[in-house]
């Protein structure tokens, strides 16, 4: 039996699991990132909180100078952490794709070894049966 298929099939199958662990670190940078986003998110909205809770004092107009830097600071930092969390998505997705690609390529060589070793399953039922009538047709000429 021809072992190029199998030998084929086995590099599709190290090709899936190189790209599905790929797909998964990728997947695993999107929520890092998500996650990043949401403290970003929840440190505005207690800095917005405590700002209110000062406001109800006297206060001096630094502080208010402060506060408002200090949301644009984190807006800024909003979105930088969006634009990587564009690119991770990006990145995913591809992964994602080249994963779909290397399922598609492990179906094709598993069927082609499949479809190989049914043909040599055939060839030698092929070659016993032609043994079979060989030996029948001998002793059909002997008597």
């Amino acid at each position: 039996m021809n072992a190029t298929w199998s030998v084929l099939a086995d590099k599709a199958k190290a090709a899936v699991r190189d790209a599905q662990a790929a797909a998964s670190e990728a997947r695993q940078r999107v929520e890092k990132i998500e996650a990043s986003i949401a403290h970003v998110d929840r440190l505005r909205d207690d800095y917005i909180a405590r700002y209110e809770a000062a406001q109800r004092v006297a206060h001096s107009i630094q502080d208010t100078i402060t506060y408002r830097k200090f949301l644009e600071h984190l807006r800024g930092l909003r979105r930088k952490v969006e634009a990587q969390l564009q690119d991770a998505q990006l990145l995913q997705a591809d992964a994602q794709a080249a994963l779909a690609a290397a399922l598609r390529e492990q179906a094709k060589m598993e069927a082609m070894v499949e479809r190989e070793t049914r043909n040599h399953a055939l060839l030698a039922a092929k070659a016993e049966q032609r043994a079979l009538d060989e030996a029948g047709l001998r002793l059909f000429n002997l008597r």
